[in-house]
């Protein structure tokens, strides 16, 4: 059986994501950081609502 080489790796995406993150926070303000991270779970709840509208007119 021959192996398959990965093209995406998970983990290391993932620690590059959380090393960028963790940049990016640090160099705020508590103030900031907080008005940031409000927004991106804002941002995120949205995509999620209208994912699952999408989804319910699918069925229907």
């Amino acid at each position: 059986m021959e192996t398959v080489s990965k093209t995406f790796d998970a983990v290391e995406m993932s620690r590059r994501l959380r090393e960028q993150t963790g940049r990016k926070l640090w160099s705020m303000t508590p103030v900031q950081r907080r008005a940031y991270l409000n927004d991106a779970t804002e941002r995120y709840r949205s995509e999620i609502r209208s994912r699952n509208k999408r989804q319910t007119v699918a069925f229907r």
